[in-house]
């Protein structure tokens, strides 16, 4: 972290210094184009245009685990690149191509560039200038937020088929986690901090949602009770709260929600205490879910706390 002193020239310009060794390290000179991103309180500068392209290779050699080689495509993917050269020492086979393929689908912006008998070239297409990390976040608790209601739904009216397509959504939101661990790595600041819980929060809200879904998809009866359905509703209205106060804080409203987390561990003890019967498992299981779900909103609330806290010199408590 560097500090330096602004100056002012010709009345109405600021001026600040860059730091010699980062202009150095990364081929600053006069004339060089960079890029000035606001974000709340910060300006972060970066170099416009790249002045290299960050090219990386991957060579597999000998027995292949699929998990390990998905893994470290993420890995790379993360870091970032540019373009990736994935090499076999012989042939490429099926199950090599597969995993690029299922990769190339899991992360945003990245495609299939080239092929051939021993090797695969992916690009990065994506421009991230045009779509910033909080815009992907928007977009992210919006699919959340369908996940859910299409969960209760599904599970109200034993919706099958609607219950299946949360379960295959679960892969866009993980897209959009990973592009915005990607955009946000090896940046510094409270703001990229609030990016990246904020969006594991939500991915791991996701992640009740399916959750949910398969369990209900595996019940025998598949009939919901009034009380379970009425808890599902009270969480997701928790959710929808506590992503409203994300772009509105207001300090009242925030702390309504932290409140609400000893309702929702009430409410789910006393749901569980009256489960009777075969299902109660399966009960059971979808209720651990959504008070997963109403306790990570909470959490939601409690971030924006903190950024509401960190972004006023002084705090006005209006309570």
């Amino acid at each position: 972290m560097y500090t330096r002193r602004v100056q002012k020239t010709g009345g109405s310009t600021y001026i600040v210094s860059l730091p010699s060794s980062w202009a150095e390290k990364n081929g600053i000179s006069k004339g060089t184009e960079l890029v000035l991103e606001e974000n709340d309180d910060q300006l972060i500068v970066s170099l416009g245009k790249r002045t290299r392209e960050v090219n990386r290779t991957v060579s597999i050699d000998g027995d292949l685990d699929g998990d390990v080689f998905l893994r470290s495509l993420i890995s790379l993917y993360i870091a970032h690149f540019d373009s990736l050269v994935i090499r076999s020492g012989k042939y490429m086979g099926k199950e090599i191509r597969d995993n690029v393929r299922k990769f190339s689908k899991l992360v945003m912006g990245v495609e299939i560039f080239e092929e051939t008998s021993n090797a695969i070239v992916l690009q990065n297409v994506l421009d991230s200038s045009s779509f910033p990390p909080d815009k992907a976040l928007r977009r992210m608790a919006t699919n959340v937020s369908l996940m859910l209601q299409d969960t209760i739904r599904g599970i109200k009216e034993s919706d099958m088929e609607l219950l299946e397509s949360v379960v295959q959504r679960d892969d866009e939101v993980d897209r959009y986690h990973l592009y915005v661990f990607r955009e946000t790595n090896g940046k510094g600041g409270d703001g990229t901090a609030f990016l990246l819980i904020f969006s594991r929060i939500l991915e791991r809200i996701a992640d009740h949602a399916v959750s949910a879904s398969k369990t209900w998809r595996r019940s025998r009866t598949r009939k919901s009770s009034e009380v379970l359905e009425n808890f599902m509703e009270e969480t997701r209205n928790l959710f929808e709260d506590a992503i409203k106060v994300t772009y509105s804080p207001e300090f009242r409203a925030i702390n309504e929600i932290i409140d609400r987390k000893d309702v929702i561990a009430e409410r789910k003890q006393g749901i569980l205490a009256g489960s009777r019967g075969s299902d109660s498992t399966i009960v059971s299981s979808v209720v651990e879910d959504f008070s997963r779900i109403g306790f990570y909103s909470t959490d939601i609330a409690e971030l924006s706390l903190d950024t509401l806290s960190a972004a006023q010199k002084d705090l006005s408590i209006d309570w």
